[in-house]
């Protein structure tokens, strides 16, 4: 009874992820036709009414799964959500191996699901974050000297997003949507800095906003700030890369049981084969597999957390 079970649990879950993909599928099309049917807009760089709506129906589950609809995932939700099934379906699997109670194999697989899915959606923001980083001084400093040249500032967003790379590019394509819209400049950029949690963003709205509303000399003080974010950037780098003998270790650490465990297979296979064919081995197997995975992320999350400016 408890097999068959597990098995419809895992054919639910097969079917609610073909049915997500389906339904991806079909947006899909829809946005090829509309695509079609504007091609002077570039659909990946604009924001979408229908994740934004979207987002204002469903915040807590948003929350929850740390979705944020404003910013352009490099994977689609559907292909995270079926990530997370198959985690799930996977941690049932392995439940019905090692023959725990049921209520913890459908609680450890919720939760691993929830994590896979919050693992990855935070993954694809901190990457867009960091390239975003990365790119914002060459971003100042293409505003200092299209300003300097005596052009507007509009003009400056609209030079970044045809020149710039992405994802800087698409974010100013966002931006002059806005503006075209009568959105001030200062706040496209502070909506930049609300949708990828980029500081130094928010820094160079308040400095838009500053200089627009009082005067003064922009091109000067978008330099200090193109100088300082360069230098900020440059710490950046140089503290990943002083963790970057913590991070080899922690890999160093993950991976070495499994070469150990091999390395004792392939010279005394009985020494191995309790972990494998006996239930209280498996068991064992599944507490140190989770111990070395928990350990890694744990460690992945000090580094990070400390390397943060």
């Amino acid at each position: 009874m408890p097999e068959f079970l597990t098995t419809i649990d895992l054919v639910l879950l097969v079917c609610a992820a073909a049915m997500t993909l389906w339904l991806d599928a079909a947006q899909r099309r829809i946005d090829r036709q509309v695509a079609k049917a504007l091609p002077v807009s570039d659909q990946a760089t604009l924001p979408s009414i229908r994740r934004l709506e979207a987002g204002s129906r469903w915040p807590l589950f948003f929350r929850l799964i740390d979705y944020k609809p404003g910013i352009d995932y490099a994977f689609q939700p559907a292909y995270v959500v079926f990530a997370g099934a198959i985690a799930a379906a996977a941690i049932l699997y392995a439940n019905s191996l090692l023959q725990f109670s049921n209520v913890y194999g459908y609680l450890a697989a919720a939760i691993v699901g929830l994590l896979m899915v919050r693992g990855l959606f935070g993954w694809q923001r901190r990457r867009l974050a960091n390239q975003l980083f990365r790119q914002l001084p060459d971003t100042i400093q293409l505003v200092t000297s299209t300003v300097r040249s005596g052009l507007p500032v509009t003009e400056a967003f609209r030079t970044i997003a045809r020149e710039m790379p992405q994802p800087t590019a698409g974010q100013f394509a966002v931006v002059c949507t806005e503006v075209s819209l009568g959105r001030p400049p200062e706040e496209a950029i502070e909506a930049i800095y609300r949708r990828t949690q980029v500081t130094e963003y928010g820094i160079f709205a308040v400095t838009l906003a500053v200089q627009l509303k009082s005067g003064g000399n922009l091109t000067e003080t978008l330099q200090t700030l193109g100088d300082t974010v360069r230098q900020r950037v440059a710490l950046a780098a140089r503290a990943k890369a002083l963790a970057g003998e913590v991070i080899f270790s922690s890999r160093a650490l993950s991976v070495s049981p499994v070469i150990v465990g091999g390395l004792l297979y392939l010279i005394n296979p009985q020494t191995v084969d309790l972990l494998i064919y006996d239930p209280t081995g498996n068991r064992l197997l599944a507490y140190a597999a989770a111990s070395v995975i928990i350990g890694s992320l744990v460690i992945r999350w000090m580094v990070r957390r400390e390397t943060e400016l």
